[in-house]
């Protein structure tokens, strides 16, 4: 039997999945970092660093995930294309 093969982008172009799965993780990260930022107790030490650590790199792989679904969904010769592709600066 052979499994198939699942992965989260498709080659497609325009394919979203990407996107709404950095969306989830950035909405699902985003508040619970900034409450522990802003209203954490004082005796909270060791876990208060560890939850910013785990909600920071949340955070930073939904914004990744966004960055690669904005590159799968841009047409060629959009500046969304360029910026996401590193041709800024050419025509």
């Amino acid at each position: 039997m052979k499994w198939p093969k699942w992965s989260i982008a498709t080659s497609n172009s325009g394919d979203p999945m990407p996107i709404l799965f950095g969306g989830i993780f950035v909405v699902i990260s985003l508040p619970g970092f900034l409450m522990m930022l802003v209203n954490s107790d004082r005796n909270s030490g060791v876990i208060k660093t560890a939850l910013l650590v785990v909600l920071g790199g949340g955070i930073i792989i939904g914004a990744l995930f966004i960055l690669l679904g904005l590159r799968i969904c841009s047409f060629p010769g959009s500046r969304l294309y360029r910026i996401t592709h590193g041709r800024i600066f050419s025509r």
